[in-house]
């Protein structure tokens, strides 16, 4: 099988070709395609014949979007418009990521599949969602994934921050009252494989690592994991002010694949196998 990751140099880009090697992979990114060119998005992707193509790419600096929505709004929701178009004049499907903020975050007990997302608290969130309205617009043959606190090999990301500022500091205060699920990328990069491969239906997934936390938990389980003697002060989000409002309570509930392992387990194997690395 042919499979386009779009998005392919991103953390989450580079598991997925980790986990596709066994199929024919076409790796693209921006050096590639714009994909916010509707005219290059349309004649470059029968070019190289997918069967499917998965979309990573994203526009995922949530602060700077408050600041650049309009930028935001082409690659997280027009592109994606465009891409569905384009799968859907090739009769293929189309994987598509999305995310946890693009629901509010006001149930505690967190969001099903099936629940229509209303007023997302930022612009990053407004252009995720406006990505998942032009999907289901575009093509009806689409896996919609969402998922949430994404950490891995080859990226930025939480876990690496916390190690970082934990060499130089002895106590750091992290917002304690927004809850969600860490996810680990290889991980999720293994469940969309199999997703994919078992043809499961069409639709939209919630896919992250068992359990909640908040910031401020998971970063006192990187430092429990590493020994490093940081103190974590839990702090609120009023104390921690933002140019983009976060939800409190994004957690995907996941009522239709096989539930992925706990977020505290996938982050020992991911903090172990940086550390041999990195010694």
């Amino acid at each position: 099988m042919h499979v386009l990751i779009i998005g392919a140099k991103g953390m989450l880009g580079k598991a997925l070709q980790k986990q596709f090697e066994a199929d024919q992979v076409i790796a693209w990114d921006r050096d590639e395609l714009d994909i916010t060119d509707r005219e290059q998005v349309l004649k470059h992707l029968p070019i190289c014949e997918p069967d499917m193509v998965i979309n990573v790419a994203a526009y995922t600096n949530v602060e700077k979007a408050e600041e650049e929505e309009d930028v935001a709004n082409k690659i997280n929701g027009d592109a994606v418009g465009y891409l569905a178009e384009a799968c859907a004049k090739l009769n293929i499907p189309l994987v598509h990521i999305s995310t946890d903020y693009v629901f509010s975050g006001d149930k505690k007990d967190g969001y099903v599949e099936e629940e229509t997302p209303s007023e997302p608290l930022s612009a990053y969130g407004r252009s995720k969602l406006l990505g998942e309205q032009l999907l289901q617009k575009n093509t009806q043959k689409y896996w919609l994934i969402r998922t949430a606190w994404l950490f891995g090999p080859q990226g930025k990301n939480f876990v690496e921050t916390m190690i970082s500022l934990g060499k130089d500091k002895k106590e750091i205060n992290v917002v304690g009252d927004q809850h969600g699920s860490p996810t680990y990328t290889r991980d999720l990069a293994k469940a969309i494989f199999k997703l994919t491969h078992e043809q499961s239906p069409f639709g939209i997934y919630h896919l992250t690592n068992g359990g909640v936390a908040t910031w401020a938990e998971f970063a006192s389980e990187i430092f429990r994991i590493m020994e490093m003697p940081v103190k974590v002060n839990a702090v609120t989000t009023v104390e921690y002010p933002t140019k983009a409002e976060r939800p409190a309570f994004s957690i995907l509930r996941n009522t239709k694949r096989p539930l992925l392992r706990n977020w505290q387990e996938a982050l020992k194997d991911y903090i172990n196998i940086r550390n041999l690395k990195n010694p």
